[in-house]
C-alpha cells in the first residue's frame, strides 16, 4: 500500500512517503510546526511527483510528546483521510523510537523525558508473522517517576533490556548517565512502523483516532476552572468578540441579529469561561422535544483544546436532563474540523442540500438522537 507518514510529536518534522514501493523523506530539524509543515509537505511531494491521491494510507504519530506538535500533525492527517475516505495509522511515540530496535532479541524498552522527574516509558518485544517483524507491547504507555520506573525494570524483568532513550532536548547529566543512550526519532522507523502496522492490518479511522496523551495539558489543567453559563445580552461584549475572528468557513452575525435572537424566546446561547475570559459559545434554538444548534464558536487561540467537545458535552447533557429527545444542526460538508467534532459526538447526516453554500459546498443536517 502506499502511504504518507508525518511526526510532529518532537521538535523535527518528519515525512515519510511510500508509492509503488518508492520510498521519500524529508525532515526538518527544530520545526515550527505550524509554520513548516505544510510547506515541508508541498515542496517534498512536487518533488518527487506524488499527490495526496497517490497514497491508500495515512500514519500519524498520536503522542505522548509536544501537545501543540501532536494536535498539529494529527488534524492534518485526519482531514487527509476524511477528504479521502482513507484509513489511518496511529503510532505511539514510544513505539517508533522502539522500531529503531526491531532485531532486539530481548525486551525493547522506550523511554522520553516528560520532565519533572518523570518519565514516558513502554516495553515492547520483537516479533515476526508472515515473513513481517514488528513489536508487540509487553506493557500499555506508562508515566512513571524515574526512581518508580527504575524499580520497574528490575523487578519485571531483571534489568535484561534493550533500552533506548529519547532526551527530547531535556536531558540533565545524572539522568542521560542512568539511561544511557540518547536518541530522537528516526525517519526509518516511521517507514518500519506504518509498514508493519499496515501489514498487519492495524488500521483506524480519521473520526476515532485521538491523541494519546499521558499526562494533562494546560487547557485540561484549567478545564475545573471553566464554567458552562447561560448568556444573556449583558455578554454582548464577548460575543460580538467571538463572533469577529474572520473565520473561513463562517459569516459573523451582526449586533443587531443577536439582540434580536436574545428577543425570541426560543433563542438559548451559552458560553464557556473562566474567571477572566469567555473562551466559547454555542447557541440553540428550542422547539417542543427538540433543539437546533445555531451556533459554535471558540476563541482561535484557545482552539485544539476540546473547548468545542466540552462545549456539545455540556449542551448535551444540559438538554437531556431537560427532556430534550433530538438535537439537529447544519455544517458545511467541507468544514472538516467541525465534521469530525460532530461525529465524535454522535451526530449522525440525515439529509443534504447539494451546492447550498456554493457549487461543491453541500449543507449536510445531522441529528442526534437523546
Amino acid at each position: 500500500m502506499n502511504f504518507l507518514a508525518i511526526c510532529t510529536a518532537s521538535k523535527s518534522t518528519l515525512i515519510a512517503m511510500c508509492v509503488n514501493g518508492v520510498e521519500k523523506t524529508a525532515k526538518l530539524e527544530f520545526s515550527r510546526h505550524s509554520e513548516n509543515l505544510f510547506p515541508l509537505l508541498d515542496k517534498a511531494l512536487n518533488e518527487n511527483g506524488f499527490n495526496l491521491n497517490d497514497f491508500d494510507v495515512f500514519s500519524c504519530v498520536v503522542g505522548p510528546g509536544s501537545f501543540t506538535g501532536i494536535r498539529i500533525g494529527l488534524s492534518v492527517i485526519k482531514g487527509f483521510a476524511f477528504a479521502l475516505n482513507k484509513p489511518v495509522v496511529a503510532i505511539n511515540s514510544l513505539e517508533l523510537l522502539a522500531y529503531s530496535r526491531l532485531n532486539a532479541d530481548k525486551p525493547i524498552v522506550s523511554v522520553i523525558n516528560a520532565g519533572a522527574g518523570l518519565v514516558y516509558n513502554q516495553v515492547f518485544e520483537s516479533l515476526s508473522k508472515n515473513g513481517v517483524k514488528y513489536l508487540s507491547p509487553k506493557t500499555q504507555p506508562r508515566l512513571d517517576k524515574i526512581k518508580h520506573f527504575t524499580g520497574f525494570l528490575h523487578s519485571n524483568f531483571s534489568d535484561n533490556v534493550d533500552l533506548i532513550y529519547n532526551h527530547n532536548e531535556e536531558k540533565s547529566q545524572s539522568f542521560a548517565d542512568l539511561l544511557s543512550q540518547s536518541q530522537d526519532f528516526e525517519l526509518s522507523s516511521l517507514i518500519n512502523a506504518t509498514k508493519a502496522k499496515i501489514a498487519l492490518s492495524q488500521f483506524t479511522n480519521s473520526v476515532e483516532v485521538t491523541p494519546l496523551y499521558l499526562r494533562v495539558s494546560q487547557a485540561e489543567q484549567n478545564a475545573k476552572d471553566l464554567e458552562f453559563v447561560k448568556a444573556t445580552k449583558q455578554d454582548l461584549t464577548e460575543i460580538l468578540k467571538l463572533e469577529n475572528q474572520d473565520d473561513d468557513w463562517d459569516l459573523p452575525w451582526s449586533e443587531i441579529s443577536i439582540n434580536q435572537s436574545f428577543d425570541n424566546p426560543n433563542y438559548e446561547c451559552f458560553l464557556i469561561k473562566t474567571t477572566d475570559e469567555v473562551l466559547g459559545l454555542i447557541s440553540i434554538m428550542r422547539l417542543p422535544d427538540e433543539a437546533e444548534i445555531l451556533r459554535v464558536i471558540v476563541l482561535k487561540k484557545a482552539r485544539l483544546m476540546g473547548l468545542g467537545q466540552k462545549l456539545l458535552e455540556c449542551l448535551v447533557a444540559r438538554l437531556r436532563a431537560e427532556g430534550i429527545k433530538s438535537i439537529f444542526l447544519e455544517v458545511n460538508n467541507e468544514n472538516y474540523p467541525a465534521l469530525s467534532l460532530y461525529q465524535k459526538a454522535g451526530f449522525k447526516e440525515v439529509g443534504r442540500r447539494a451546492d447550498y453554500y456554493e457549487v461543491g459546498q453541500d449543507a449536510i443536517i445531522m441529528k442526534l438522537d437523546l
